[in-house]
């Protein structure tokens, strides 16, 4: 009775705090992953939310289901694995968005490099700064943000430069874009003539590298079948074991609690082993703050 209520009392301290985490994900302690590694975890997240309303219909309904089903089944480990497996969801299975995101960040790059190429040749820009601030007005929405914040920047007579660009490059969150940045940054601080035909060449460049990551990604699709597969699997040996009576009843003391968290510990492991599979890891950075 003893281990049946200390379990019940960890299994609700663990619901509440995914509750706590999903819906405030800004109160995850930092020292736990690490600043860097959090805010990449969140910037991950927001990309992939639905919007705020949703996203919490949608929590709610899973942490019920966990809570149900550690009701039906007598096994809290289980309700606090459904409940997180749920909530975090969307991050195990959306390395494709966060990989599509990427490479959309980049094919945005090259056209507005081109763009600034168009305006310099065409005269539409009498300079590479002038040619930044023409063409922020239409920028591509995937780089919209820092595009606008660099031609802001490089309008103040005070600025510094290498710094914008260096904002500029932390916007992007490229290696791709940190080259485009240091490019500009050179080509501004020493006025390189031929400033068109560098955007010109950068654009050709980034238009090459949007082709390979595509194949790259074409490549990861089974990785990330995988991850799917495995989670069907993982929830289909979990109903078999709950309807097999004998099986079930092992795993409600607290010896069979412990050795089904091991388990579940590992799946979760392997789970985002295979989602960093899936995903690559990103190439260094060399350029701005965030490098």
């Amino acid at each position: 009775m003893t281990g049946t209520t200390v379990l019940g009392a960890a299994g609700g301290a663990a619901l509440g705090l995914a509750v706590a985490l999903a819906l405030s994900p800004g109160a995850l302690p930092r020292r736990i992953i690490g600043v860097d590694a959090a805010r990449k975890l969140l910037r991950t997240a927001r990309r992939s939310q639905l919007p705020a309303r949703h996203e919490r219909v949608r929590v709610i309904a899973w942490i019920v289901g966990g809570v149900a089903a550690a009701g039906i089944t007598g096994w809290p480990v289980a309700g606090v694995a459904i409940s997180a497996t749920g909530i975090w969801l969307p991050w195990l299975l959306g390395s494709a968005d966060v990989a599509e995101h990427r490479i959309s960040v980049l094919a945005a790059l090259g056209t507005w490099c081109r763009r600034m190429s168009d305006l310099l040749v065409g005269g539409g820009a009498p300079g590479l700064t002038a040619a930044v601030m023409a063409a922020a007005e239409a920028a591509p929405s995937e780089i919209e943000r820092p595009v606008r914040r660099l031609a802001a920047d490089l309008q103040l007579p005070q600025a510094d430069r290498v710094a914008a660009f260096g904002a500029f490059a932390d916007g992007v969150g490229d290696r791709s874009g940190d080259a485009v940045a240091a490019a500009l940054a050179l080509a501004l601080a020493h006025q390189t003539p031929g400033v068109a035909l560098v955007l010109r060449q950068l654009a050709t460049s980034l238009e090459r590298e949007v082709r390979a990551r595509r194949e790259v990604e074409a490549d990861r699709a089974e990785a990330r079948q995988s991850i799917a597969m495995l989670l069907l699997i993982q929830a289909g040996v979990f109903v078999l074991v709950a309807l097999a009576p004998g099986f079930a009843e092992t795993y409600r003391s607290f010896g069979g609690q412990l050795i089904m968290a091991a388990l579940l510990a590992g799946s979760v492991a392997v789970l985002i082993w295979m989602r960093r599979i899936a995903l690559g890891t990103p190439a260094p950075r060399f350029f701005g703050a965030e490098r």
